[in-house]
């Protein structure tokens, strides 16, 4: 997420990262200092940079998560609100939804949804083969995501924006790692 928000300005500051990802002076100098350290960032007194090794990062993982974006969902919801990624390239047939959404947990939300893209229906494994047979307003929600064939959508819930960005985020990161 701290990539990502850096990627947005040209520069920004400890200050302005600090208030997007909602944390304090000394987690964000921390955070700098270890993005620094591997080499991701470059800072200044203007602010904070990506470095090219930054900016291909953010592209590799553009290219695997494309989108990361609050989503108006009922049925789906897990908090107050709700942030959805949308994932390519991860085999839907390994997905473990339990171990996703306590990712989410441990990462301050309040539990995730994992839906699955099959170029026709969205469907959440075990549970709904078409969610918009009982949610056609979550379905409408998702399928603005530009959702393609084969596309894994993690929804994460949390008290905040904030909190459910990072539940998401959290958990679509579990998805490569396991």
């Amino acid at each position: 997420m701290a990539l990502y928000r850096i990627e947005e300005g040209a520069r920004v500051s400890r200050a302005e990262l600090g208030t997007h990802l909602g944390l304090g002076s000394g987690a964000v100098k921390s955070l700098i200092s270890k993005l620094h350290d591997s080499r991701l960032l470059k800072t200044s007194k203007s602010g904070n940079a990506l470095s090219e090794e930054g900016r291909e990062i953010v592209r590799r993982l553009r290219s695997a998560v494309p989108i990361v974006s609050a989503v108006p969902v009922r049925l789906i919801s897990t908090g107050r609100k709700n942030v959805a990624a949308v994932v390519r390239g991860v085999d839907a047939k390994k997905l473990k939804p339990v171990t996703i959404r306590d990712e989410a947990v441990r990462a301050g939300g309040s539990g995730a949804t994992t839906l699955f893209f099959d170029g026709k229906s969205i469907s959440v494994p075990e549970v709904y083969d078409d969610l918009a047979r009982v949610s056609g307003f979550d379905a409408r929600a998702l399928s603005r995501l530009g959702l393609r064939k084969g596309d894994v959508i993690v929804v994460a819930g949390g008290d905040s924006l904030q909190a459910a960005s990072l539940a998401c985020v959290t958990a679509v990161v579990g998805l490569f790692s396991n």
